[in-house]
């Protein structure tokens, strides 16, 4: 690999958790309910997945579930309930809070990933889940951040990580997906939320802007990022791109704080530098000079 292509593909990966850090900003823009905007973007992440794929020439390239039971239980259920969950806790308590509690879920996958494997869960993993959760005590114990966090803000943001804890399960099982793949898998997931949008909640006509602000998540923070992530880790440095997704739930409270969204408050910036800090002890990202053989966790994806 020449160093041009591997800045290239860094830069990619730069991209991609950016975009993937605006997804609470977009959410504020779009004045919908969370199914409604979680089927918007849904079906615009399909409808440019599948473009992509027709400029790729893949042919008809097929994912390839490990059965058809995971792929609409972890794979589209995941999919949709991450989305679900994570709106419906940004509509009820501080954004900003809500996303780092939901972004712990990367510490749930090395966890779940060992224990599916067979594995006896790495020292590792245990003690960057113990850093995460003690970075966020303080902002649990303390009612959450500027906005009122009420436990159903909370209990949504862990159901989406959790959701999201599955659909990565899901990937990692069905291997990589060629963009006709996701295209299928976000329209799947776009038809469960919006058949669960019109049995649940009622369809608000608000100002176009409100439905382009969706349809962005599934251009941006779906459909690009996705792209721009597979091109990230073909071309870019696997070890760096891998802590440069611990970033994503820092980029996003900065933001949120920046734009006035969310409350500047100290216990926001000791609850990143547990997530952070924990998700790379947990990786087993840490010093030479400590043992890492046994703290190495098991192989995320």
């Amino acid at each position: 690999m020449n160093a041009s292509g591997s800045v290239r593909g860094l830069l990619a990966g730069v991209f991609t958790v950016v975009l993937w850090g605006s997804l609470p900003l977009l959410r504020r823009l779009a004045g919908l309910p969370p199914l409604q905007v979680a089927a918007i973007a849904l079906a615009a992440a399909a409808l440019l997945a599948g473009v992509a794929a027709l400029f790729a020439r893949e042919g008809d390239a097929r994912p390839a579930p490990m059965t058809r039971k995971a792929h609409w239980l972890a794979g589209v259920g995941g999919l949709v309930g991450a989305l679900w969950f994570y709106f419906l806790a940004l509509g009820r308590g501080d954004p900003a809070v809500v996303t780092l509690v939901t972004y712990t879920w990367p510490l749930g996958f090395v966890v779940a990933a060992d224990v599916l494997a067979g594995r006896r869960p790495a020292v590792a993993a245990l003690l960057g889940a113990g850093i995460a959760f003690a970075g966020i005590a303080p902002l649990v114990a303390g009612g959450g951040g500027g906005e009122p966090t009420p436990p159903v803000a909370w209990l949504a943001g862990l159901a989406s990580g959790a959701s999201w804890i599955a659909f990565s399960l899901y990937l990692r099982g069905a291997g990589a997906l060629p963009l006709s793949g996701y295209a299928r898998l976000f329209g799947q997931a776009g038809v469960v939320a919006l058949v669960l949008h019109l049995v649940t909640e009622t369809t608000v006509t608000a100002a176009v802007g409100d439905w382009l602000a969706a349809a962005l998540i599934g251009v941006g923070p779906y459909g690009v990022a996705f792209m721009a992530w597979g091109y990230a880790l073909r071309h870019g440095p696997a070890g760096l791109l891998g802590t440069l997704t611990y970033a994503t739930p820092v980029i996003a409270t900065t933001a949120l704080v920046a734009v006035g969204w969310s409350a500047p408050d100290p216990r926001l910036a000791l609850a990143a530098i547990g997530v952070v800090g924990g998700a790379l002890v947990a990786s087993g990202r840490l010093p030479a000079r400590w043992p890492r053989r046994s703290l190495r966790p098991g192989s995320a994806g």
